[in-house]
C-alpha cells in the first residue's frame, strides 16, 4: 500500500489527466480555450515549466534554503512560446509526466517530517505540503478550464 499523503497522490494524478489529452483533436491543441486565454498546449507547457521550477529552484535547494523568487510573467511567456514553438504534443505530454513523477519521487523520498518544515521564500514561509496543495489548486483551476473547453458543443462541428 502506498504511504504517500493524499496531497502528493493528487499532485501525481495529474499525470493521468494530462496523458488523456493525447487524443485531443489537433485543431484544439493550440486553439485558445477562450478569448485572451491559453490553448491546451500552452496550459500543459505552463504546468511543465512550473514543475521544472519547483524541482530545480525549490526541492533541489531544500538544504541550502537558497530560494529565488519566481518571475511568473517570464515563466508563463516562456511556457506559452515553447508550446507554440513546434514541440510535438506527445513530446510535451511526456516531458510533463516525467517532470511531475520526478517531483513526486523526490518528495516521497524525503522523511515525512520534512513535509512540515517551513521554507522561507522571500517574506513568506510555506511547508512542502502547503506548497504542493497550492499547486494542486492551481492545476485544478486550469483542468476545469480545459475540460469546459473540450465539452463545448460549439467546437464539435468546427
Amino acid at each position: 500500500m502506498d504511504k504517500s499523503p493524499q496531497w502528493l497522490l493528487t499532485f501525481e494524478e495529474k499525470c493521468e489527466w494530462v496523458s488523456s489529452l493525447r487524443t485531443t483533436p489537433d485543431e484544439r491543441w493550440l486553439k485558445p480555450i477562450a478569448e485572451g486565454k491559453w490553448s491546451i498546449g500552452e496550459i500543459i507547457s505552463h504546468f511543465y515549466f512550473w514543475d521544472r521550477f519547483i524541482f530545480n529552484e525549490r526541492l533541489l535547494k531544500l538544504e541550502s534554503d537558497d530560494f529565488k523568487k519566481a518571475n511568473v510573467e517570464d515563466m508563463n511567456k516562456n511556457a506559452s512560446d515553447f508550446a507554440k514553438s513546434g514541440v510535438r504534443r506527445e513530446e510535451l505530454i511526456s516531458m510533463f509526466i516525467q517532470s511531475r513523477k520526478e517531483i513526486c519521487l523526490f518528495i516521497h523520498s524525503l522523511p515525512d517530517q520534512r513535509y512540515h518544515v517551513p521554507l522561507k521564500i522571500g517574506n513568506n514561509s510555506v511547508t512542502i505540503e502547503k506548497y504542493i496543495e497550492r499547486m494542486n489548486e492551481h492545476d485544478h483551476h486550469h483542468i476545469n478550464q480545459v475540460e469546459a473547453f473540450l465539452k463545448d458543443k460549439a467546437l464539435v462541428q468546427e
